[in-house]
C-alpha cells in the first residue's frame, strides 16, 4: 500500500499533552492549536476524536477498567477559593477560640460540597490514566517516521502528493527557504506556519540542514583529490591556475596566463592574435559582452544569468573549469544538466544571489528555456572567440536546438495554449478594475491593460518610454521606441490606446498628450507621476491585479489556471493574438511588434496553419 492510503495514526507526547489540557479545562480548539498543529474548529474536532479514539483502544488492550475516562468531559463548579483554617482564624481575629468552636464556624461558612470533591477526584484520575498510558505508549518522533502518521489525513496526502514522505523531507523542505509550500494545493502561508509549527513540537531542537551555498569563489576552495584531472579538463595532471574573488559582486575570476593557456593547445599551433578585448577574468568577459549585445536591461539580466549560472555549473560540477578549457564534452554534459536540474541547484529560499539558502534555479526548465539558455551561451562564447578570448567555442560543435521533435511539438502547443488573455477574459479582468474604487494603481493598471492590448510593446519599451516619444502626425498618433539591440522603430497608437492614455495623463494631473511635459515617463510612478517605474514593480504590479481579477471571474477551471500564470509579457502576446484574429496583416505586425522577420511573427501568432490541418482533415473525414 502506498504512503498516502496507509494513513496510521501514530501517538506521540504532544497527543497525550493535548488530552490533559482539555481535561484540565483547556477549550479543545486552544489545545489542538498549542499540541496538534491544527487551526479550525471543524478539523481540531476531528482530530480531538480520533486522538480520544486511539488511546482508549490502548487503554482497552493494556487492561485499563476505567478506558472510559479518555476523553470524558468532566465540569467543574465554579467557586471561590476557601481560605486555610489559619487564614480563617487570623483574618475573623479568632484567637483564643476552642479548635472545636473554630471547626464548627468554618464548616458553616464553607460547607463541603461532596460533588466537586468526586469531579475533582475523578478528573485527577483521568488525568493520572493519561500520564500512564503516556509513559506506556507515547513514541518519540524521528525524522524517519512518515508524515502520514504524525499529521491529519488531508495534509499528509498533500505532503506526499508533493515529494514529501517523512519529518526529515518536511524539515529539509521548510529550513530550504521560500515558499517551501508552493506546490502544496490549498496551503497558503496560514497553513504552512501552522505545519512549521507542528513540525517543531514533533521534532524540537533538530539542527537545520545545511544549504549549499551558491557563490562565484576561489577554484583553490575547491578539493579535486578525489577525481583524476582529467575527469575535469582531459589534460592529465595540468594544475588548476590560481583564482581571485571580487568580494563587491561575488563574480569568479581567473587571471588570465598566456603561458598556461598554450599549454593546453596542440605543439606546433601559433599563438593565438592579440585579444581585442581588455578582460582579465571570464567576470569581466562576461561584463563587456553584456554590455556590448544586450541593448535593454531585461536582456542584460537575462544574459547575465544564463552566462552566471553556466560560470557557476564549471566551478561545483567541472572543478573550477573556466572559459578557455571548455570542451565540447563539457558543453554537452551542460546540456544534459539543464534538462534535469539536481534538486540542490533549485532555489527555495527567497534571498539574493550569493546568500546562504539562494540557488541558481527556480525550477525544472521548460524546452524553450533549455533552448534559450543554450542560445545564450553559445551566443556569448562566439562573442567571445570573435573577440579573440578564447581560441574558439566548442558550442559551436554542439547542437543547441531541440532536434527530437519536440520544437515542433512545442509551437504547436504555443498555438494551442497561447500566452495571451481571450476576449473574454480580457473583458473579465477590466469589469474587475473598473469596480474597484479610484486609486492611482486603480488607474494604472487600467491604462495597461487597454495600452498594452492596442500597442503590443515590450515591458522594457513601455517603461523606458518618455512623453516626449509620443508625437502626432498626419496619419495619426506615433511613438518612438527603443527595442532589442537598440533598433529603433516607429510605432502607430490606435484609437483604443490614446484613449486610454489620455485618460491616464488625466488622472495623473498633467493634462493631455500635447500638454504634459516631455519628460514625463508614460508609465509613472503611484506616488509621484514623473517618476518611471521599475521592472520589478510593474511585473509584482501587473501579477496582482490579474490574479486577484482571475479570483472573482466567472471563467472556466482550465482558463483560470492558464490565466494564474500570466504575466505583463502576456499583454504583447495578447495583441499579436488579437491582431492576427482581426486579420491584420502579418507585415503590418511584424513592424509594429519589432520582429526580424516575418516568420517570427506567424510562428508566433499565427493559427491559420492549425485552421488549416483541421479544415482538411474534415474534408476527408466528415
Amino acid at each position: 500500500m502506498s504512503p498516502s492510503k496507509a494513513y496510521v495514526r501514530r501517538l506521540g507526547p504532544h497527543h497525550f499533552a493535548h488530552l490533559r489540557a482539555v481535561a484540565e479545562g483547556i477549550p479543545v480548539l486552544e489545545s489542538a492549536r498549542r499540541y496538534l498543529g491544527i487551526e479550525h474548529g471543524h478539523q481540531a474536532h476531528s482530530a480531538h476524536e480520533e486522538t480520544i479514539d486511539a488511546v482508549r483502544a490502548i487503554a482497552r488492550r493494556r487492561g485499563e477498567s476505567a478506558w472510559r475516562l479518555i476523553g470524558l468531559t468532566i465540569s467543574a463548579k465554579a467557586q471561590g477559593a476557601a481560605p486555610s483554617l489559619e487564614e480563617f482564624v487570623a483574618q475573623r481575629d479568632l484567637d483564643g477560640w476552642s479548635e472545636a468552636e473554630v471547626l464548627a464556624m468554618y464548616q458553616e461558612e464553607f460547607p463541603t460540597d461532596l460533588r466537586a470533591d468526586r469531579r475533582v477526584k475523578l478528573r485527577q484520575r483521568q488525568i493520572d490514566l493519561i500520564q500512564r498510558l503516556q509513559a506506556q505508549a507515547a513514541e518519540t518522533p524521528s525524522p524517519t517516521d512518515l508524515v502520514n502518521g504524525w499529521f491529519d489525513e488531508v495534509t499528509a496526502k498533500k505532503l506526499i502528493g508533493a515529494g514529501i514522505l517523512n519529518l526529515g523531507d518536511l524539515h529539509a523542505r521548510i529550513h530550504a527557504g521560500g515558499r517551501w509550500y508552493g506546490a502544496l494545493a490549498g496551503i497558503g502561508q496560514t497553513k504552512a506556519r501552522r505545519i512549521e509549527r507542528h513540525l517543531n513540537g514533533l521534532l524540537p531542537g533538530l539542527p537545520r540542514p545545511s544549504l549549499a551555498v551558491f557563490r562565484l569563489v576561489e577554484g583553490s576552495k575547491f578539493d579535486l583529490s578525489d577525481r583524476p584531472r582529467s575527469d575535469y579538463f582531459g589534460v592529465g595532471n595540468t594544475q588548476v591556475a590560481s583564482a581571485t574573488e571580487n568580494a563587491s559582486e561575488g563574480l569568479y575570476s581567473r587571471p588570465f596566463s598566456e603561458k598556461r593557456d598554450l599549454q593546453l593547445q596542440n605543439p606546433g599551433l601559433a599563438p593565438s592574435p592579440t585579444p581585442l578585448l581588455d578582460a582579465r577574468s571570464d567576470a569581466e568577459a562576461v561584463e563587456a559582452w553584456i554590455v556590448a549585445r544586450s541593448g535593454s536591461d531585461a536582456t542584460a539580466k537575462c544574459f547575465r544569468r544564463e552566462a552566471h549560472r553556466l560560470m557557476l555549473w564549471l566551478q561545483r560540477e567541472r572543478g573550477g573549469l573556466d572559459f578557455r578549457r571548455m570542451r565540447v564534452e563539457d558543453c554537452s554534459a551542460y546540456a544534459v544538466f539543464l534538462g534535469d536540474i539536481p534538486a540542490h541547484w533549485i532555489s527555495r529560499r527567497k534571498a539574493s544571489p550569493g546568500d546562504i539558502g539562494w540557488a541558481p534555479f527556480r525550477g525544472q526548465l521548460s524546452a524553450a528555456s533549455k533552448r534559450q539558455a543554450l542560445t545564450v551561451v553559445s551566443a556569448l562564447f562566439s562573442w567571445l572567440h570573435t573577440a579573440r578570448y578564447i581560441h574558439g567555442s566548442p558550442w559551436a560543435l554542439i547542437n543547441t536546438k531541440d532536434t527530437s521533435g519536440l520544437a515542433q511539438a512545442s509551437t504547436e502547443n504555443a498555438l494551442l495554449d497561447s500566452k495571451a488573455f481571450s476576449e473574454v477574459a480580457m473583458q473579465e479582468v477590466l469589469r474587475f478594475v473598473e469596480a474597484q474604487a479610484p486609486s492611482p494603481a486603480r488607474d494604472r493598471i487600467r491604462f495597461i491593460l487597454r495600452f498594452m492590448e492596442a500597442v503590443g510593446l515590450r515591458s522594457a519599451e513601455l517603461l523606458s518610454a518618455t512623453l516626449g516619444d509620443v508625437h502626432k502626425e498626419p496619419e495619426g498618433w506615433f511613438m518612438d521606441v527603443t527595442g532589442k539591440g537598440n533598433r529603433r522603430r516607429v510605432v502607430a497608437i490606435p484609437g483604443q490606446a490614446f484613449a486610454a492614455l489620455q485618460r491616464y495623463l488625466s488622472e495623473r494631473g498633467l493634462g493631455g498628450v500635447e500638454t504634459a511635459p516631455p519628460h514625463a515617463p508614460l508609465l509613472a510612478n503611484v506616488a509621484d507621476p514623473m517618476e518611471p517605474v521599475t521592472y520589478q514593480a510593474l511585473y509584482k504590479h501587473v501579477r496582482s491585479w490579474i490574479s486577484k481579477a482571475i479570483g472573482h471571474a466567472e471563467l472556466p477551471a482550465k482558463e483560470r489556471l492558464k490565466l494564474s500564470r500570466a504575466s505583463t509579457h502576456w499583454l504583447r502576446h495578447t495583441f499579436g493574438t488579437r491582431g492576427v484574429a482581426r486579420g491584420v496583416p502579418i507585415d503590418v505586425l511584424q513592424a509594429q511588434m519589432g520582429h526580424s522577420s516575418s516568420a517570427v511573427t506567424t510562428g508566433l501568432y499565427g493559427r491559420a496553419p492549425l485552421g488549416r490541418r483541421a479544415d482538411e482533415l474534415q474534408k476527408a473525414f466528415k
